[in-house]
């Protein structure tokens, strides 16, 4: 073999090894990147699937809680008989109702101080007429913005200087179960604390107090209402006065501007 012919083919030689050796490494790291997709692929799917199932948890816990308020919603009438009368499918026709927190929107009035920073609230002034047969105070509110209320916060509410925090006891009557706290009050028998210091300490309590008599003997009535609590969150969403007249008399409860 000539001596440039035997160059070439080392040449040659030398181009075909380099040439493998390249493709060796490049399919080496095909197959690495190959298996790095597989893997990712794996684990997002994973993932998925835990998102999957954790929605569908979530979607069955809704349920779960809407099924338990229509059924709350759907309770027969003797179960809960002053909530139907004011609220139910088929409230009393005759029963009428006066929103405290009529100027509050959709979601209701929020406070994002707590009470400790910025106790405001609601204050609105009505005259009364006429002889009232009974009367309920109706409350719906929230604190942590969308949480129901705990032993530490209450209701603070004042009719003509007298009231304070109060005390959702034997006399608050049932209500439907649900995301908020409502609050159903006999207004002839409604107990409270006058002051915070009072309820931290529990003393002072003031017990099945009538704040029924002040339609009857009072035509007018100042009342002042919040939610006290130390959290921002602080959501009035409805205060109501709920009042049925005697029979044949006009009775009635309309706002002072």
């Amino acid at each position: 073999m000539k001596k440039n012919d035997l160059m070439a083919y080392l040449i040659l030689i030398i181009v075909a090894s380099i040439t493998t050796l390249l493709g060796l490494y490049i399919g080496g790291l095909t197959n690495e990147a190959n298996k790095r997709v597989v893997i990712e692929k794996n684990i997002s799917r994973d993932i998925d699937e835990k998102i999957k199932q954790r929605a569908e948890e979530i979607k069955e816990l809704e349920e779960k809680i809407k099924t338990s308020e229509e059924l709350w919603q759907k309770a027969l009438p003797s179960e809960l008989p002053d909530y139907s009368a004011i609220k139910g499918a088929n409230p009393n026709p005759n029963i009428r109702n006066i929103k405290i927190s009529s100027e509050c929107h959709l979601g209701g009035c929020v406070n994002d101080k707590p009470a400790t920073v910025n106790f405001d609230g609601i204050k609105k002034s009505y005259k009364s007429r006429g002889q009232f047969s009974r009367a309920y105070l109706y409350i719906d509110a929230l604190v942590d913005y969308d949480r129901p209320l705990t032993s530490w916060d209450d209701i603070y509410f004042v009719v003509n200087g007298q009231g304070g925090h109060l005390i959702p006891d034997s006399n608050t009557l049932p209500v439907p179960a649900g995301k908020t706290s409502q609050y159903l009050y006999n207004l002839s028998s409604i107990s409270y604390f006058p002051t915070i210091k009072d309820k931290e300490m529990n003393k002072n309590k003031r017990d099945n107090t009538d704040f029924f008599r002040l339609l009857k003997y009072e035509n007018r009535i100042n009342i002042y209402t919040s939610v006290s609590s130390n959290r921002p969150g602080r959501v009035i969403k409805e205060i109501s006065i709920f009042y049925e007249c005697f029979e044949g008399s006009d009775c009635l409860i309309e706002e002072l501007k």
